[in-house]
């Protein structure tokens, strides 16, 4: 990220202020470690493993409070046990997650922030210091070899005065951060054996992609498109991922994350169960099946007011389009605007909150925008709410009508081309679910360019998470997992910290200023020659892009302890 030349010890050295005269006297004792102990850098270094730890906790255990004051709230009588008074079983339930963020074994994203960041700034500390030592000691060697040369004079105590190329210094970084990240994915198989930490590592995993993808945008490797239709390309891919696992193998997902796109997506499970089974052979159209596999869909029938005999699958063909709509239309196209309009209103509730937060986070900021500009602030919050929200409504059509499209559209021509019908168990495996699962990634293009990036680096993690599970469960050792996992990690974080320290400009501002607050490092600066006043090298993000980035990392640690 950085290019300098070599510098020679002589030079490093030549180049430091105040020499020392030859009636200064080497000091004994400790006086080294003294100043070491008392060094700017190691108090810093402390404060960053306090910050750290901290936001690990805060991520870790606030989503458990919220959980647990909601539970009360919502419904006492269930959260309390019996003959228990219902505040004092409040009392005791935050005590004890409160207590519980505070133990290595069960909160391991403060733990992990700790030694990842905090190891890192105090090995990096040590590695600097012991690189200086060495430099000074082989310069003391060389100075009593010329006694009698009029170059300055170094003593023991003079390792302060060196000062390290730039190329050597990134390497301690690389070198610290790796060892240090590692050294954390370590701590939580050894002391947390029965905990994934894979999400962890997935996620470190796509930043440090991200910081790779900006350089290569930067340094133009690689086709031109790859900066306007990378993040694009992303999505798209991981949708397919997710939509598709969610569709046959849920499990394969986050718990929480599944639960959250059955709840958006309103289909029926046995509809769900329905598609599986076509899948899996258990559904057989027009032979006999099971009854539980039979009565699956008559009974969806019977609750949409259908005929039962539509969902007769020893009988028909294919489920009618109109079961698969759910009675609200036999048209494939008016059933996808259905879907539509009901994502948007859902949605709705959702984003335009999260377009509120700025105004929550900084009221003055918000205020002072709204009074410069009343009408324009109201049109473009409403406008940014909306615009995320027609997103996920047509997610959610898309997935629909791609299934549809495939059913109602491909397979009746293909059928005319064949001059033969083609048996629902083609039409309803899974070509038509991976249809829909491709379209819907699509849905991203209505976001503005820097909100795309932002939601394929949050889908990725989890797309990749369930592609590990599909293709790595159950075929490598422990020990092989593990060691996997940990050259993944330490790797990752070993590039977004060189990135933070070396390149802040490679480092997406949302998450720059997250590490940035919690490795205490400065935002860099560019004056521009004109007139006004000196503005940031990078355009500060939105805060709406700030608070999506800062709680990704949340996000992770509230699915595992939901």
């Amino acid at each position: 990220m950085i290019n300098s030349d070599h510098h020679k010890d002589e030079k490093i050295l030549a180049s430091n202020p105040t020499p020392t005269s030859h009636s200064q006297k080497p000091q004994k004792g400790n006086g080294s470690s003294v100043r070491l102990a008392n060094s700017p850098e190691l108090v810093k270094a402390l404060r960053v493993c306090i910050r750290a730890y901290g936001v690990g906790y805060v991520f870790a255990t606030a989503p458990k409070l919220i959980k647990t004051i909601l539970g009360f709230l919502l419904s006492p009588r269930k959260s309390t046990p019996k003959g228990q008074n219902p505040i004092v079983a409040f009392l005791i339930a935050i005590a004890t997650v409160i207590k519980d963020g505070t133990s290595s074994r069960k909160d391991g994203m403060s733990m992990l922030l700790l030694i990842s960041l905090g190891g890192y700034k105090l090995l990096e500390l040590f590695l600097n210091r012991g690189m200086k030592k060495a430099i000074l000691a082989q310069q003391l060697q060389r100075q009593n070899e010329q006694q009698h040369s009029h170059q300055q004079q170094w003593t023991r105590n003079d390792a302060d005065k060196i000062e390290l190329p730039p190329e050597l210094r990134q390497r301690i970084t690389m070198m610290a951060s790796f060892l240090s990240s590692a050294a954390a994915i370590i701590f939580m198989h050894r002391y947390r054996p029965h905990h994934a930490t894979i999400d962890y590592s997935l996620f470190a995993v796509v930043r440090g992609l991200d910081v790779l993808g900006h350089i290569a945008v930067k340094n133009r490797w690689g086709p031109r498109w790859l900066g306007s239709y990378g993040s694009l390309a992303v999505f798209v891919m991981a949708c397919t991922e997710i939509m598709f696992s969610w569709l046959y193998e849920p499990e394969r997902l986050p718990g929480p994350y599944a639960f959250w796109i059955t709840k958006m997506a309103r289909m029926d499970k046995r509809l769900l169960g329905a598609l599986r089974g076509v899948r899996l052979g258990a559904i057989k159209y027009g032979q006999p099946n099971t009854p539980e596999a039979r009565n699956m869909l008559i009974s969806l029938c019977r609750d949409l007011h259908l005929d039962p005999k539509m969902g007769d699958i020893d009988v028909i063909n294919k489920v009618p389009c109109l079961v698969v709509h759910q009675n609200v239309s036999h048209s494939c196209e008016v059933h996808a605007g259905y879907r539509w309009i009901q994502g948007f209103l859902v949605s709705s509730g959702i984003y335009l909150p999260v377009h509120l937060l700025p105004a929550v986070i900084n009221p003055k900021a918000f205020l002072k925008k709204l009074k410069e500009d009343p009408v324009g602030t109201t049109i473009s919050t409403l406008l940014s709410a909306a615009r995320s929200s027609a997103f996920l409504a047509s997610y959610i059509a898309l997935t629909w009508y791609g299934i549809c499209f495939w059913r109602s559209r491909i397979m009746p021509l293909a059928s005319r081309l064949r001059g033969k019908e083609i048996s629902g168990d083609i039409i309803d495996n899974i070509y038509g679910s991976l249809l829909g699962s491709f379209l819907c990634g699509f849905s991203v293009q209505i976001e503005k360019p820097h909100r795309r990036a932002e939601m394929a680096l949050y889908v990725l993690p989890r797309a990749m998470y369930s592609m590990w599970s599909r293709i790595m469960f159950g075929r490598l050792s422990r020990k092989t997992e593990i060691a996997g996992e940990t050259l993944m990690f330490a790797t990752s974080m070993c590039v977004l910290l060189t990135g933070m320290m070396w390149g802040q400009d490679m480092v997406r501002p949302s998450m720059r200023g997250l590490l940035g607050w919690m490795l205490e490092i400065p935002r860099k600066r560019q004056q521009r020659h004109g007139k006004g006043k000196a503005k940031a090298d990078d355009p500060e993000p939105s805060a709406v892009a700030a608070i999506d980035d800062k709680g990704a990392l949340a996000t992770v640690e509230r699915e595992r302890s939901i």
